[in-house]
């Protein structure tokens, strides 16, 4: 018995102490493997900095895209038609909720159509080719209903189309422009189907840009001339008033997206003031001012970089606006698939001084399409939604999400520790198995003093207590600088504040203030007009206001009204 039980020991031991060497072993290649890891880091090339960001791939399409429309509706992520493997046209749409794709079906096929979130929170989608292989144009239309996930038709545009933009104005009608492969009209489109105007472009532009100008006037620029030429002039197409050239596009062509048009709220800055991507005969992108005075470039403190550290920067031409914020965003890659987004902060350069630039950077996104459609979400983010992994033939069912202002995740000292103390554990259960001999190991006692409060931080409680008395909100220009310089803390510390303990950005949590502003103004105003409540609650304009308070409040205010009403 003596000698069975020496030999179970020595077995014992012997299994606890190969154990330990496997342990120490597999410790050391851990924090060999950590070490040589290269986190993400802030990378300085001359004056400009990139910081990383972090991107996340989000689930797939259930059907892969190129030529599609992709818009913010209501609450959620929508892309309509396009086409899929084969460079054949689909007639569905798909909207992203609950953590997947749910698809539907459109009325008719899309293939590089307009798409316009109209003032009601309804989407305008319309126009297209017409067969597979882009080839031909179409003139159906219909609508989206966000709440319903449901379409309905409406009346046909005056002349087929594909590659065409839309603008609403205040009156409600819609201004339509661009064509691919045959001539372009510019048209205004209403719901009753009458022809209340067609005039032939001055060129045949697609995906132009259609910018607002005064209350009933819209200009229509830039966009690619004929099929593939980038060659463009300096005419400029306006609703009232005859065509006119300006100088500047002669040097600096506005830069559209080659298959899809971006709304003009996502270019504006101010009170019809817009910026837009523009190019020079060398390749050179830059924001393009323009407003009632005119076209200018933004002067900035940099340049925008068209080579990053590891090669050339491809952007997709599409700036994204934060009037909130007073920033513009731009999206490239490189050949690497490392994804940028361009932050300028344009607010210096409407005061006299220059534009600031900070570049944010990923790492090596695998799987990323040659091109892609991009689209910036209310909270910050921005997302790609299908594209083309080659060809028209070939599109991409992938998703992606960037987050500009978060870091990549990147392996910490405490996470080391945590994985070496637990395989030291596992080591001593085992040693503990073989010799059978139960140990009972009791938790420690959480104290008092290491319990975390579920309350406010003082900052939290300070900036909800400044929103509320000061109403800091109802500036329209209000930065999020301001707001620190106020709270005597700094952007950093604010932003953390915001996104860690109360869970949102500061956009939405101004835009959140500003909607419970104007819905008390409503309350004890019914007769104010809707612009009014705007400029009291501080958003930039009466379309701003309307989409946001459709987004939170699930209704318009006009429905929220009746509803009080009731």
């Amino acid at each position: 018995m003596v000698t069975n039980y020496k030999k179970m020991q020595w077995e014992g031991e012997n299994t606890y102490f190969c154990g330990m060497k496997r342990t120490v072993f597999s410790i050391c290649l851990l924090v060999l493997m950590l070490s040589c890891q290269q986190p993400p880091e802030v990378v300085q090339q001359g004056d400009i900095t990139f910081f990383p960001m972090a991107a996340k791939r989000l689930p797939d399409l259930n059907d892969a895209r190129s030529g599609h429309a992709l818009v913010w509706a209501g609450d959620h992520i929508l892309t309509i038609g396009g086409h899929t493997t084969g460079f054949i046209p689909t007639a569905t749409a798909e909207y992203y909720e609950g953590g997947r794709w749910h698809t539907l079906p459109t009325l008719y096929p899309h293939d590089t159509p307009f798409a316009l979130v109209l003032n009601d929170g309804d989407v305008l989608v319309g126009g297209g080719y017409e067969s597979i292989f882009g080839v031909g144009q179409t003139w159906g239309v219909e609508c989206y209903h966000p709440a319903t996930h449901s379409f309905t038709p409406k009346p046909i545009v005056d002349k087929k189309r594909a590659h065409a933009s839309a603008l609403e104005l205040e009156n409600g009608l819609v201004v339509i422009s661009g064509n691919w492969y045959a001539t372009d009209f510019t048209e205004i489109f209403s719901d009753s189907g009458e022809d209340l105007r067609t005039d032939t472009a001055s060129d045949n532009r697609s995906y132009p840009f259609i910018l607002p100008v005064g209350k009933d006037n819209a200009w229509v620029i830039g966009g690619r001339i004929g099929s593939y030429s980038n060659a463009l002039q300096n005419i400029v197409d306006q609703l009232k008033g005859e065509p006119f050239e300006v100088d500047l596009l002669s040097e600096w062509h506005p830069q559209s997206p080659l298959d899809r048009n971006v709304q003009a709220d996502a270019y504006r800055v101010g009170e019809n003031a817009f910026l837009i991507p523009a190019a020079n005969k060398d390749g050179q992108f830059a924001p393009m001012l323009v407003n009632e005075g005119g076209f200018s470039l933004l002067p900035m403190e940099q340049a925008l970089p068209m080579k990053g550290p590891w090669g050339a920067i491809r952007y997709f031409g599409a700036f994204w606006t934060v009037p909130e914020t007073q920033t513009a965003w731009l999206m490239g890659c490189d050949v690497q698939k490392h994804v940028f987004l361009a932050e300028i902060d344009y607010q210096p350069a409407l005061q006299g001084a220059k534009a600031k630039l900070a570049m944010h950077y990923t790492p090596i996104v695998e799987q990323f399409p040659e091109s892609t459609w991009e689209l910036m979400l209310p909270d910050g983010t921005f997302v790609t939604v299908g594209g083309m992994k080659g060809s028209n033939y070939d599109p991409s069912d992938m998703v992606f999400a960037f987050y500009p202002k978060a870091a990549p995740e990147k392996p910490t000292l405490l996470l080391v520790i945590g994985i070496c103390l637990a395989l030291m554990i596992g080591s001593w259960l085992v040693f503990v198995m073989v010799n059978r001999k139960r140990r009972q190991v009791e938790p420690p006692v959480a104290s008092e003093e290491n319990t975390l409060s579920n309350g406010k931080s003082d900052l939290g409680n300070k900036l909800e207590a400044l929103m509320e008395e000061k109403q800091l909100f109802r500036n329209k220009d209000l930065r999020i600088a301001d707001v620190a310089t106020e709270l005597c803390t700094n952007t950093t510390y604010l932003s953390t504040c915001l996104n860690g303990e109360l869970n949102t950005t500061f956009p939405a949590f101004v835009t959140n203030y500003r909607i419970r502003f104007a819905q008390e103004l409503m309350r004890e105003n019914p007769t104010m007009r809707l612009s009014q409540v705007a400029e009291e609650s501080g958003f930039a304009n009466e379309k701003t206001f309307l989409r946001s308070f459709k987004a939170i409040c699930g209704v318009t205010p006009s429905e929220w009204k009746e509803q009080g009403e009731e």
